[in-house]
């Protein structure tokens, strides 16, 4: 039980201000991918090089995130300052990100790019992380679908916006494009920091705790939650892989286009722009079912049909032989995925072994999204040449069929996370009981 008295920011100010932060985190390292690292990376190799430079940084970046997650949770969890351990890395992080972009724009070497690449991810990902963090220890139970859905609207907004800003402004030289993204995720992290209360975890409190409670002593079993005691986090955690593993696969869809529908570069840039309006159907999806899901008590009815949205979805990409069919899935696919998202993620906060390691666990399960598009993104090419060799088709039809499995995988992985306690009345319900009487 929690000895620790948690102040908490009123929750339309907190929403406001995490969704300011956690989208300004997320959307420069996005930002990154539409283009801006491809071009520093042209201008430090030169055109010929730039694609095999490109994947080896990538490559290592992915994997530097996969490593450097945790262990900026653990960091996060372990700091103990009077301004409150979220804030203090929502300032820190959003300061050493700006300077870390800054080292990108300037880079002279693909050693230095990668470096800067690197280290910025960790601190965006510090600020995203300790936004996300503050759900679970100011939000009540009764509205975590609520706050989820409001955050997973974040990223789509923020990306969308800034991509058209960068569109806007096109002729505009890369460093400054990198130095108004960055600066405009510094000023907003300071504002975050303004506006939200944290608690003061004093270290005495940390050692009082089990040794669990201490992620850096006694090894691998102190840093991930024991599947025995906390065996729902575990599932939790496998259902998000799989469905990651799903969206990661439409990474594909370009080439599905020129190779099963045989278009140009530019008819692929014409379908992109119909189908980037799917963004805000994931928006509202979002919305609608964390709000859903607290209004009726009830959690994994949304995740697991989310989940078999995809599945469907997928299917059809499969077996699609004409280009409209697969336009109608994907804004269907985003509708599913959007709402899996918002409630699995109050799912997760629902399930989480403490609030004082609520750093770490949730940065293990964000994991799940950069693993599982490291993994596609490498035996993709293996799984649809083995498509062609087996169906003697385009490939594509074997490769989503496997992707729709995954779906199937996270839908089965949800059955043994126990439900939201529907007998329980909500806890903003029973302390205004309390007050009355």
């Amino acid at each position: 039980m929690d000895t620790i008295k948690w102040n908490k920011t009123p929750f339309y100010r907190l929403m406001a201000a995490m969704v300011l932060g956690v989208g300004t985190a997320i959307a420069p390292l996005v930002l990154l991918m539409f283009g801006l690292i491809q071009f520093k990376i042209m201008s430090i190799v030169g055109p010929e090089a730039t694609t095999s430079a490109f994947g080896v940084a990538s490559g290592i970046a992915s994997l530097a995130i996969v490593v450097l997650t945790p262990l900026g949770g653990m960091i996060a969890d372990k700091t103990h300052v009077k301004m409150g351990r979220r804030r203090f890395w929502i300032v820190v992080g959003s300061i050493g990100a700006f300077i870390s972009m800054m080292g990108l724009s300037y880079a002279e070497t693909m050693a230095q790019l990668v470096a800067s690449w690197c280290i910025a991810q960790f601190f965006y990902g510090m600020v995203s992380l300790s936004c996300f963090a503050m759900i679970p220890e100011q939000v009540e139970e009764a509205r975590f679908g609520r706050a989820s859905g409001i955050m997973s609207s974040a990223a789509p907004i923020f990306v969308m916006s800034g991509s058209i800003i960068i569109g806007i402004y096109a002729a505009t030289p890369v460093a400054l494009k990198i130095a108004v993204v960055s600066g405009v995720q510094l000023l907003a992290g300071l504002l975050v920091a303004l506006l939200v209360k944290d608690t003061y975890i004093p270290a005495a409190h940390m050692q009082e705790k089990s040794g669990a409670m201490n992620p850096f002593k006694g090894g691998l079993k102190n840093v991930y939650p024991s599947f025995k005691k906390y065996p729902e986090y575990t599932w939790a955690m496998l259902t998000k892989l799989f469905i990651n593993f799903s969206n990661a696969g439409l990474t594909m869809l370009t080439l599905f286009y020129v190779a099963r529908f045989h278009l140009s570069e530019a008819e692929v840039f014409e379908i992109g722009s119909y189908t980037g309006a799917s963004i805000m159907l994931m928006v509202i999806a979002g919305m609608a079912g964390g709000w859903l899901s607290d209004k009726f008590r009830k959690q994994k009815p949304f995740v697991m049909g989310a989940s078999l949205i995809t599945g469907v979805c997928l299917i059809l990409f499969a077996f699609a032989t004409d280009l409209w069919t697969v336009i109608a899935g994907y804004f269907v696919f985003n509708f599913g995925f959007g709402l899996y998202n918002a409630v699995d993620n109050a799912l997760v906060n629902r399930i989480l072994p403490s609030k004082e390691n609520a750093g770490k666990d949730i940065a293990i399960m964000n994991i799940t999204t950069n693993l599982a598009s490291s993994l596609v993104n490498f035996v993709a090419p293996m799984l649809i040449a083995l498509g062609v060799s087996l169906l003697g088709d385009d490939g594509y039809t074997f490769f989503f069929i496997l992707l729709s499995v995954c779906s199937i995988i996270s839908f089965l992985a949800v059955i043994p996370i126990p439900e939201v306690d529907a007998g329980k009345k909500p806890a903003a319900e029973s302390d205004a009981e309390l007050a009355k009487a």
